[in-house]
């Protein structure tokens, strides 16, 4: 299996739900923060209780491209085609499992020991959780397991080892320099008051903060600054010729804003950087309907390479797949045509460059010319404050940088969860009778 997608691997507890919430929400939440694959593991719940809290976590992973595993049951996995199972020792056997779900299942199991290891993929094992290695929250007879064994079990056979037990953002740092694929993750997690910003901390102590490296119009860069930030990654704001390869080199995603219209040889020069690396890069097309010179300069950019995304308005989408002015005004909704039409002109123009178009507006489009989504969450109000579009483009190069993937269903699961903060945002702010400044830090807040 893919090695990346076991660096963050969050194992749910509902234990610490509140009132009202549910686990689906945790898991969207957890998978914001950088989580990479998750395991439904819910002891006290069975039957049909089970089986329906199994398809609302599924719908959630499927929105986001990230695998579901189940624990232990492996009918129920089968059942609603989750993407795999993972067995413990007292649990069947994986040979067994592999029978039921096919080759093309994951399948993970328990070891800790050598043989437990060996013996697992000998039997077709994906993937091998190793630990308690700090203890356990969950399993109080759980022994912690010395690093040299983790290591040791890690050596003993050729598929990934994720280290288990007691992890969290305090302790996981501890764990560089072993051998492990990644960490699971519980109580570090799911029993932690702010979800997202928990499974960032584990991640980034374990793999260190990502860095985004931000080309983008003066008027925002704050606010741009500020949403990298929040969305769990480092923001570097360079923007002179002489320093942005050599930035990017080291950064993990680039965000070129066609508003800085004084850096365009410097994001040429950025972009090539990235290219090679094999870094995402998010063109936000400021400004291109009613400007020549800007839609010059994203042309030169397709150049020098593939962007991995384009977001903008409608307008500016529809100036770049028309290749002329399309309004007056910056923020105008161009062109009366209906929502699949607009669609069309979306996977027209991601056809065309190889990327995901995302046009922003009262829906969302998001096409990479094969798949097309919709986003209906947001809010009027984000019209009423200056660099929600750039703070949206941020957002996603973050999450690429973050989830080490970049793929249309990541983002358009941030494309919706950035339109259900605005539309929090703008309840609040409307409940207290207040205006524009108010919704703007109500944004930031929840976002």
């Amino acid at each position: 299996m893919n090695e990346a997608l076991l660096k963050l691997y969050a194992i749910t507890d509902r234990s610490g739900l509140k009132d009202g919430e549910r686990l689906a929400d945790k898991v969207e939440k957890a998978i914001l923060g950088g989580v990479t694959i998750v395991q439904l593991r819910e002891k006290h719940l069975t039957g049909e209780a089970l089986k329906k809290e199994a398809l609302e976590v599924k719908e959630i992973c499927n929105r986001y491209g990230v695998p579901l595993i189940i624990n232990d049951d492996v009918t129920l996995a089968k059942d609603i085609d989750a993407d795999g199972v993972h067995v413990g020792q007292s649990d069947m056997e994986v040979a067994g499992a592999r029978k039921i779900l096919g080759s093309e299942k994951i399948i993970g199991a328990t070891a800790k020991t050598v043989e437990q290891a060996k013996r697992a993929f000998e039997e077709g094992a994906d993937y091998l959780g190793s630990g308690a290695i700090f203890g356990s929250n969950t399993k109080t007879d759980a022994k912690p397991m010395t690093m040299e064994l983790l290591n040791t079990i890690t050596q003993s056979v050729p598929i990934p080892v994720v280290a288990i037990g007691g992890i969290d953002a305090s302790n996981a740092s501890k764990l560089k320099g072993t051998l492990i694929s990644g960490v699971a993750v519980i109580n570090g997690i799911f029993g932690q008051n702010n979800v997202r910003y928990a499974a960032s901390r584990v991640k980034n102590a374990l793999f260190n903060r990502p860095v985004v490296q931000c080309i983008t119009n003066h008027v925002t860069v704050n606010d741009v600054a500020n949403t990298v930030l929040i969305m769990g990654a480092s923001p570097i704001m360079a923007h002179h010729i002489k320093e942005v390869e050599e930035i990017q080199k080291n950064a993990s995603a680039l965000v070129l804003n066609l508003g800085a219209t004084d850096d365009y040889e410097a994001m040429k020069a950025a972009m090539k950087k990235a290219c090679e690396e094999g870094h995402p890069i998010v063109i936000d097309p400021v400004g291109v309907a009613v400007s020549s010179f800007r839609r010059k300069a994203f042309e030169e950019l397709l150049s020098v390479g593939r962007p991995t995304c384009i977001r903008g308005n409608y307008s500016e989408i529809l100036a770049l797949y028309r290749e002329r002015n399309t309004l007056s005004g910056l923020d105008d909704e161009a062109d009366g045509s209906d929502i699949d039409q607009r669609a069309k002109v979306v996977e027209k123009l991601a056809e065309k460059t190889e990327a995901i178009v995302v046009a922003s507006g009262e829906t969302d489009i998001i096409s990479d010319g094969r798949t097309t989504l919709y986003s209906d969450s947001g809010h009027p109000m984000l019209r009423e404050i200056t660099g929600s579009g750039c703070m949206l483009s941020a957002s996603i190069a973050s999450a690429y940088a973050l989830c080490e993937r970049a793929d249309i269903y990541l983002t358009h699961g941030i494309c919706d969860h950035f339109g259900s903060v605005a539309f929090k945002a703008a309840q609040a702010t409307l409940n207290m009778n207040k205006g524009t400044m108010t919704f703007r830090q109500q944004f930031l807040d929840n976002l």
